[in-house]
């Protein structure tokens, strides 16, 4: 005579959870994976913002001199962009203490991960301050700000 079993699972139970996780468990780990790769791609779209506002910052000391002119700035930026597209935006030029003070902003696009509700494409925009010295043999000093931080209200906000 058989023992009969009460308060377990019945095996085809087991199954189907198994084969019903299995997806759950994929799609958890997609999701993830593609957060990862996008993070990874906008810090990189970051990055290049950084590169773009030292490049820019390098030319203008080396073509304007140290004390340029607003209009020196956006003539600068225009043949800093070149032909192609216009990532910097000037928002404004200060006179500071051991020389110019000068308020860009850079952006750069980045594909983002799973856009089931949105664009797939993204911005990177980051506020730059550059320092130009007032010797041209000093480096001018390039400082990036947060993504939440507003070059219009920065520039403001800085005293000359």
């Amino acid at each position: 005579m058989k023992a009969e079993r009460r308060g377990g699972t019945a095996p085809w139970a087991k199954v189907l959870g198994a084969v019903l996780l299995v997806p759950v468990v994929a799609l958890v780990a997609l999701i993830a994976l593609s957060r990862v790769r996008e993070s990874g791609r906008e810090h990189d779209a970051f990055e290049a913002t950084r590169a773009d506002a030292t490049r820019f910052a390098d030319t203008l000391v080396a073509t304007k001199g140290v004390t340029p002119s607003d209009q020196d700035v956006r003539d600068a930026l225009d043949g800093f962009a070149g032909h192609g597209p216009r990532l910097g935006l000037l928002v404004g030029v200060r006179p500071a203490e051991h020389g110019t003070r000068v308020f860009v902003h850079f952006s750069r696009p980045y594909e983002r991960g799973m856009s089931l509700f949105g664009p797939s494409d993204a911005m990177a925009v980051r506020c730059f301050t550059i320092e130009l010295p007032e010797t041209t043999r000093d480096r001018p000093r390039v400082t990036a700000h947060g993504p939440d931080v507003s070059c219009t209200t920065l520039a403001a906000s800085t005293p000359n």
